[in-house]
């Protein structure tokens, strides 16, 4: 099977990647922009992993900012210092992809994020809705960061909880008929008929490193992991308990 050149993992990889070189950033430049490779593991045993090259282009404003398939407004001022005690509040819509390579559809998303950040690292709640009409499910994350800082190398770990509503899980890991009887190779399904009864929680970990050549110029390293639900694994096309991405990139700021 061909993958898709743009798949829903490489979309989030690039957000999480990039958005961690904007924070490593002490107010201007405002735009990035760069390249990322990605390597994708695929939950979905028809699929495989599949690697794929593409550019990449944020924008950090004072309140409004963009990050990949992301876009927000920020309710509340970012302190001076960012290791200040503080609250973040912001309005969000981002684009969201189907979880492998193989089925074709992009849908959006619309909701709210809360940040509390500190010394002690960062911890978020994010609410997101479907605002087209497609699968009308929800999703709310619970999330949590720490950013390690030796001169120019910034790491970050992070974990992270999240709840998918029925509707949303069946769009994001189900394979409907029409999905089904679409994607044949050789007259035969490549993926089986499957639903999700029940809603689901998925557990992720990633870490980010970035490199600061100078003012300018960073390096990106990333890797995640989430481990699926088990009501998502009793979909019999999904051979994996997890997926997994690694990627590289650079990335240019102004």
């Amino acid at each position: 099977m061909t993958a898709r050149k743009w798949s829903g993992a490489v979309f989030v990889s690039s957000c999480i990647i990039f958005s961690s070189a904007a924070s490593a950033q002490d107010g201007p430049p405002k735009w990035t922009v760069g390249g990322l490779g990605l390597l994708y593991d695929s939950p979905f045993g028809a699929e495989g992993t599949s690697i794929n090259a593409f550019p990449y282009v944020s924008y950090r404003g004072e309140r409004f900012y963009l990050q990949g398939l992301e876009a927000g407004y920020r309710l509340l001022p970012v302190p001076e210092n960012p290791d200040d005690l503080h609250l973040s509040l912001d309005v969000i819509v981002a684009a969201r992809n189907l979880a492998g390579s193989s089925r074709d559809k992009i849908t959006a998303d619309a909701g709210m994020r809360l940040g509390l950040h500190g010394s002690f690292g960062s911890l978020t709640l994010t609410g997101l809705q479907d605002i087209t009409d497609t699968y009308n499910g929800q999703e709310v994350s619970v999330g949590y960061s720490y950013s390690f800082t030796n001169d120019k190398l910034t790491v970050t770990p992070g974990i992270e909880a999240t709840w998918q509503s029925r509707k949303l899980a069946n769009h994001m890991w189900g394979v409907t008929e029409k999905q089904r009887d679409k994607m044949r190779e050789k007259g035969d399904p490549v993926l089986p008929f499957y639903q999700l009864a029940d809603d689901v929680i998925n557990y992720s970990a990633s870490v980010t490193a970035v490199y600061r050549f100078d003012n300018r110029w960073s390096a990106i390293a990333f890797g995640s992991s989430t481990y699926l639900d088990d009501k998502v694994r009793d979909n019999p096309g999904i051979t994996r308990k997890y997926d997994l991405t690694v990627g590289l990139g650079i990335g240019y700021s102004f």
